[in-house]
């Protein structure tokens, strides 16, 4: 049974497949496990925001996301998911090379094996530029910059107003100054055509965006930097929504260029149409 997929594929007799399934079981099984622990937390957060959305319906605050006056950068966040998943596809495609070249061309299937070593190539690319690539440039702006801290003056942020913010960071003594970016964005999912040419993609669109430079003076001395908010006038349909289905989000992006590490974090901000004191619920 499995003599023709092998021969077909990897170039490998019965027991040479077998051997290669053996091999790549361990990292796919763990791939799985890890899957159904996301799966699992996800399912959790999901009934506690049903529940206090009924619970609290005119303070979305509450439950749309678990905000604090004090937000850090999700950079550590990331990484920490990202580094395992590196770590597991590193070991996957370890184990698939170390298998198709001590397997295949030691049977002396050249041309298979050389049009199979360019597909693993393609994957290695992939997988080298869209995982590794950003989870070792995000790990060394890490230790350069620390993990940042926005410290809000309340919870939520009133559209239609002023407010300051403050950022800790690390004394940054080549940075003169810190952009940044204020924008709302809108992301939704769009299906296009239909039978099996239906396709669905998620769309993002920036509605707001407000650029501005400060001067990173304070960072040099270790204290906060003030960074001042100016919120447009919007109603309900401009509020903090993260888990609608034309989701809208507020960020603050800070961006900067020390040596050849970029900074580059992002912080979501819990931003409300308020009346009479109470946050409108958004649709």
């Amino acid at each position: 049974m499995l003599s023709p997929l092998g021969v077909s594929y990897l170039g490998l007799d019965d027991e040479g497949f077998a051997h290669f399934l053996r091999g790549t079981g361990a990292p796919f099984a763990s791939v799985g496990a890890l899957t159904f622990l996301f799966a699992l937390l996800s399912l959790g957060r999901w009934g506690l925001r049903v529940m206090l959305s009924q619970k609290h319906p005119y303070e979305p605050w509450l439950w749309d996301h678990s905000w604090r006056h004090e937000l850090q950068d999700q950079r550590l966040t990331q990484l920490l998911v990202s580094w395992p998943v590196s770590l597991v596809l590193l070991a996957v495609l370890a184990v698939v090379h170390w298998l198709f070249y001590s397997r295949v061309f030691s049977q002396g299937h050249v041309l298979p094996g050389a049009l199979l070593g360019l597909v693993l190539l393609g994957f290695d690319i992939i997988i080298f530029t869209r995982v590794l690539g950003p989870t070792v440039l995000g790990t060394l702006a890490l230790l350069r910059f620390g993990r940042m801290r926005l410290l809000l003056p309340g919870v939520p942020l009133e559209l239609g107003s002023r407010c300051q913010v403050h950022l800790e960071a690390r004394s940054l003594a080549r940075m003169s100054n810190v952009k940044v970016e204020l924008r709302r964005i809108r992301e939704w999912a769009e299906t296009t055509g239909c039978g099996d040419e239906r396709l669905t993609q998620s769309v993002t669109h920036i509605e707001h965006s407000h650029t501005y430079t400060v001067d990173a003076a304070a960072l040099h001395e270790g204290k906060a930097l003030a960074l001042p908010l100016e919120l447009p006038e919007g109603g309900p349909e401009h509020s903090t929504a993260l888990h609608a289905s034309r989701s809208c989000h507020w960020e603050l992006k800070l961006s900067s260029e020390v040596s050849s590490v970029h900074l580059d974090t992002t912080f979501v901000l819990p931003v409300y149409y308020v009346v009479g004191g109470h946050p409108a619920r958004a649709s």
